[in-house]
């Protein structure tokens, strides 16, 4: 190839234009460089619309004419040679355009211009042929060279790096728009989420302070299996997003990205966004209703409590509870004993640690399940110890069983509120101290002190 062309050549692969994402910047430097090596009159880039049977005039530079922008189209049904020369051909070379057999269709639009011979160079982006560009000579005598060819086609190749080019940057700016909006999104649902917990927290200490425990331990279980629903479909659409973000990513850097799959991608996360959004104000809702609940209990009466006599009322009415896992449940009592106390707290201790034992210790049904209730006096009140025959506690579980939200049976609807309330009712509430033993496979025991309260 000559040197004069290989230097323009040179000159337009290091120019930043081609680079530099701007797709109409390149497409200037590309044809000044045709007409500047080629030493023609006008040259455009015609490009294929939204199916390959018509091409527009996207750029022509033309001396004659300083009117860049000129909108002119052709299609298949006119010229039905041209574009298939097109397809089949890596170069069409029409030194006399008006007689070649793939120029020969386009005589009006060269006698208009005043065109003789045309060198038309297919341009391709990702393998596929988006257009053509079209070199023309206004010399009647001219003849293409080998080296203009060549010239000409690498040209139309650096056109379609300067394509990929600007579709990157159109990709980039998009993704940023779309991280801007997902930062928002997120700091959104994040802030939502902040005040639903806090919401939460506040309903739990209300439910810790509230009297009327023995409704509420039910509540508890309700809420929690409700709010967890809306909370996984989040965590699944959160996830689901970040999949396909990453997917988007990893076609990106490949350069296998499609239109198509910037759609689904768009589309997918707008679904996903939707449900996230839907769920988070489900759950938001969920606990404020709860704490509305928990607000409204009143308060147990400090009583002096015949120990043997109450817990037997009040194991009657909790039998029906574990009747389906055919659990008994007895009381012994030493002696006739009374504490002063408070019965409410007291009854919502022993029907929490029931529940506990029904949903935890005991899985299957089976008439060998027990359930011991000792009575025994203190110095301060009494002694009450809760055994159970079940299936035990390792020592990781029974370590965490009083920590609020922890709980084995999460996919179950456990809400892991149910022995932290039992501690903070017998400690805070009663004054009193709990303590727990147990092996697993031989059962578990709670060890309850009830001080006398004035």
């Amino acid at each position: 190839m000559q040197e004069r062309l290989e230097n323009i050549l040179l000159d337009v692969s290091k120019s930043p234009d081609i680079d530099g994402g701007q797709l109409d910047k390149a497409t200037r430097t590309i044809l000044s460089a045709a007409m500047e090596g080629l030493q023609i009159t006008r040259v455009g880039v015609w490009l294929f619309g939204n199916n390959t049977t018509a091409m527009h005039s996207e750029l022509i530079f033309d001396q004659h004419d300083s009117d860049t922008s000129q909108q002119l189209s052709i299609s298949e049904t006119d010229y039905s040679d041209y574009f298939a020369a097109l397809r089949k051909e890596r170069t069409i070379i029409a030194n006399d355009a008006a007689t070649h057999p793939a120029t020969h269709e386009l005589k009006i639009y060269m006698q208009q211009f005043g065109i003789f011979g045309m060198l038309d160079v297919p341009l391709r982006h990702k393998g596929e042929m988006i257009g053509v560009m079209c070199c023309e000579s206004r010399k009647s005598e001219r003849k293409w060279t080998e080296d203009e060819v060549a010239f000409a086609g690498i040209l139309a190749d650096i056109y379609g790096r300067a394509m990929s080019a600007s579709e990157r940057d159109q990709f980039e700016q998009m993704l940023l728009r779309q991280n801007e909006q997902l930062e928002a999104i997120v700091e959104q649902r994040t802030q939502s989420l902040r005040e639903a917990l806090d919401n939460f927290k506040q309903a739990q200490e209300r439910l810790i302070e509230t009297e009327k425990m023995a409704a509420l331990g039910k509540l508890v279980a309700g809420v929690a299996h409700e709010v967890n629903t809306p909370l996984g479909i989040s965590v699944t659409a959160t996830t689901h997003c970040e999949h396909r973000l990453k997917k988007l990513k990893a076609a990106f850097e490949d350069g296998s990205i499609s239109r198509k799959q910037l759609a689904t991608f768009i589309d997918d996360t707008f679904d996903a966004y939707t449900l996230l959004s839907s769920n988070l104000e489900r759950a938001a809702t969920l606990i404020q209703n709860f704490k509305k609940t928990a607000v409204d209990q009143s308060s147990f009466e400090l009583v002096n409590c015949p120990l043997a006599d109450y817990l037997n009322a009040l194991v009657i009415s909790l039998k029906p509870m574990v009747k389906k896992k055919k659990v008994s449940i007895a009381i012994e009592s030493e002696a006739d004993i009374k504490v002063k106390t408070y019965q409410g707290a007291l009854a919502q201790i022993i029907t929490n640690l029931v529940s506990n034992c029904h949903d935890h210790a005991f899985t299957e049904p089976d008439d060998a399940h027990q359930i011991l209730i000792t009575i025994q006096p203190h110095e301060d009140g009494a002694v009450v110890r809760f055994k159970d025959n079940g299936k035990g506690m390792d020592n990781e579980t029974r370590k965490s069983i009083f920590e609020p939200f922890y709980t084995t049976a999460r996919d179950t609807g456990g809400s892991g509120l149910g022995l932290s309330i039992v501690y903070n009712l017998v400690t805070r509430k009663l004054k009193g101290q709990i303590d727990v033993q147990s092996t697993p496979g031989e059962g578990s025991e709670f060890i309850l002190l009830i001080p006398n309260l004035s």
